[in-house]
């Protein structure tokens, strides 16, 4: 029996038993007892927090506003509005959460549309992701990775082609040089999944000289440490999806929950600074708890 399966179980049970304890109270005329009241509470509650972790949370979006100080790579990004997306793991169609990421997203405006990979976890979701990347207005262009659940479908060449035709290019250890209505040169790398050893820094970064400011889209933030050797701006990841669980203690009981000390948010080391996305979609468990799905707008500062 799946956890899964489990948690569905308890939730109807206690949905179960708080309605059949109110129901009681009711038909007998008489107030429940202390015990039934704490009872009949405690049950609501957990009741409730299930509702929340299976399907509130998980359908509500935020958009957060991060602010990254870096001088060089403020001048080259600005009047340039940077969003970053990750981790769509389609469970079905097109559905609400999806058409609340499609709407949010245009709302914003962007220029750049930055998507840190897993677009697709088996290949009767290509079709799919290639109409949600077409619902996104973008000024620019819209870029991305490949993520370790694309691998499964398909290696990470295979990934561009395939979504090519949505207007999405997708980089695998390659750069590209953007050019941006400010008149500046956006220098842009991206590297194929580090999860699995896919990545290859350096010729991601080959023909981009050291004093150029760069961002470098990754999946997971295994790629950080070589990204500090290389004096990179900015690195912009996901995979973690924020470990699905807000609660410190609960993720560090779960290796999967744990699996890295960047879990979440941003993080800084000598003159690299990386922000982890905590996604859009779930993965082992459709779940979320003071962790809801995310779109990031990076404001790079002076």
């Amino acid at each position: 029996m799946t956890a899964l399966r489990i948690l569905k179980y308890v939730f109807f049970f206690c949905m179960g038993l708080a309605v059949a304890t109110v129901t009681g109270s009711i038909l007998s005329k008489r107030k429940p007892s202390h015990m039934g009241r704490a009872t009949l509470l405690a049950f609501i509650g957990l009741s409730l927090l299930l509702v929340d972790m299976f399907f509130v949370e998980p359908n509500w979006i935020q958009v957060n506003h991060v602010a990254i100080h870096d001088q060089k790579l403020a001048e080259v990004l600005k009047r340039i509005k940077v969003v970053h997306i990750t981790d769509l793991h389609f469970t079905r169609g097109i559905g609400y959460r999806e058409k609340q990421l499609i709407r949010k997203v245009n709302a914003l405006n962007p220029d750049l549309l930055l998507i840190t990979g897993d677009f697709f976890d088996d290949l009767s979701q290509v079709e799919l992701v290639r109409q949600l990347i077409r619902s996104f207005k973008v000024n620019i262009g819209i870029f991305g990775i490949p993520g370790n659940t694309d691998h499964i479908v398909m290696d990470g060449f295979s990934a561009a082609r395939e979504l090519a035709p949505a207007g999405i290019d997708v980089l695998v250890n390659e750069n590209r040089k953007v050019p941006l209505p400010n008149g500046r040169i956006l220098h842009l790398a991206g590297v194929d999944d580090p999860t699995y050893g896919h990545d290859n820094l350096n010729q991601a970064m080959f023909g981009i000289s050291e004093d150029v400011p760069t961002i470098l889209l990754a999946h997971s933030p295994y790629i950080f440490e070589k990204a500090v050797k290389q004096e990179i701006d900015l690195v912009l990841v996901g995979h973690t999806h924020g470990g699905q669980i807000g609660i410190p203690w609960l993720v560090y009981l779960s290796d999967y929950a744990n699996r890295t000390p960047y879990m979440r948010g941003f993080f800084k080391k000598n003159s690299t600074a990386m922000y982890v996305n905590t996604g859009i979609g779930m993965k082992t468990l459709p779940l979320r708890f003071l962790c809801r799905p995310e779109i990031a707008v990076i404001e790079v500062k002076p």
